[in-house]
């Protein structure tokens, strides 16, 4: 009995690691099959200081990175005549002690960074993608990465590195079957 208490808050903290809500995935049921082509619509920028040149580059990379992307997911690009729409959204904010598990660096870094005083409180950029269906411009894709890189930590690296995470779970392209039926 002793080892149950002992070993139970450990057990409750690996459960809660395994089931950390990674902020991503559909957020409504969509008929996925009838998906075959997209439009990058825009670059939404907001936040604190946030310089013209950085502005530039962060809708120059997202266009690209997030266009690149969904090709590569086998889905054809078509501004007039689109199944569903790419947003993404960068925000540059003050915040405090981010999770581990936020930044692109991964966990190791960000730790081994905590005993640093300019980690507490520091400017960082957020991304969120999301994915509209145009028939009905709802959202059915959302991905939401909160404290990604700190401000002075601002490459064309990690905003690709960040643009590609956030949709590296976006299913391909759904094949369709000539010789299937067709039911409505």
């Amino acid at each position: 009995m002793r080892w149950f208490f002992v070993s139970f808050p450990f057990i409750l903290f690996i459960a809660a690691c395994a089931t950390k809500d990674p902020n991503f995935g559909f957020v409504r049921t969509v008929t996925f099959s009838s998906f075959q082509t997209f439009d990058y619509e825009n670059t939404l920028i907001s936040g604190i200081d946030i310089e013209v040149s950085e502005v530039m580059m962060l809708e120059k990379l997202s266009e690209t990175t997030l266009t690149a992307a969904f090709q590569d997911n086998g889905f054809v690009e078509n501004e007039a005549d689109h199944d569903f729409s790419v947003v993404a959204k960068w925000r540059k904010a003050v915040s405090s002690y981010p999770d581990i598990f936020d930044s692109i660096d991964g966990p190791r870094e960000s730790i081994d960074r905590r005993v640093d005083p300019s980690f507490r409180f520091a400017s960082r950029y957020h991304l969120i993608v999301e994915v509209f269906e145009t028939s009905s411009d709802d959202v059915f894709w959302r991905k939401e990465l909160p404290n990604i890189f700190d401000a002075t930590q601002l490459t064309e690296e990690r905003i690709i590195d960040s643009l590609n995470r956030a949709v590296e779970n976006f299913p391909n392209r759904v094949e369709k079957d000539p010789n299937l039926l067709d039911f409505h």
